[in-house]
């Protein structure tokens, strides 16, 4: 069980702040804390580890490409961020990587913790899942304006046609 600051930041975050205290006390027996020093890579691009994380405390950066000087910085991630939802939801590995930028302390929830969650607290774990789907509409939907203006902005014909080509694949296919 998490300490009553940790306890406190986590009701919080947009992930459980639905959840009863009942609710929100199996979820918190399931988690694990774990702690990470300055330049520790939390998750690695390419590799899975089905885990999905809330930041208690510290930043981090999510970059993608390779780690070093060359990568890409996504996102800083400050206090009650999650991250990792996409692999946890999806076996798949894992499309960015996430680095501390100082001391961090998080919250992980592994997929099989979660499985027991469904089992021992349906109400909770649709919760989460909920949560997640949210989380991932809002990114994508800025993902997609962002592309949006960019290619809109650029004045290059052929770049707007390939994006809405694109867009386009993106959707078409998609079963339900």
């Amino acid at each position: 069980m998490p300490d009553q600051s940790s306890v406190r930041l986590l009701q919080s975050c947009s992930l459980f702040e639905d959840m009863t205290p009942d609710e929100l006390d199996v979820v918190f027996r399931l988690m694990r804390s774990e702690a990470f020093a300055a330049g520790s890579d939390i998750l690695t691009e390419g590799l899975t580890y089905q885990g999905l994380w809330v930041l208690v405390s510290g930043r981090c950066e999510v970059v993608k490409g390779p780690l070093g000087k060359k990568s890409n910085r996504l996102a800083v991630l400050e206090s009650g961020a999650v991250f990792g939802e996409m692999s946890f939801l999806e076996s798949a590995p894992h499309s960015a990587s996430v680095r501390a930028l100082s001391d961090v302390n998080t919250m992980r929830l592994v997929r099989e913790g979660y499985e027991q969650l469904r089992s021992e607290c349906p109400s909770a774990a649709d919760k989460i899942a909920r949560s997640l789907i949210l989380v991932l509409s809002a990114r994508l939907r800025r993902m997609d304006e962002w592309t949006c203006g960019l290619v809109q902005n650029s004045g290059n014909e052929r770049q707007h046609d390939e994006w809405q080509q694109f867009r386009a694949k993106l959707y078409a296919g998609l079963q339900f």
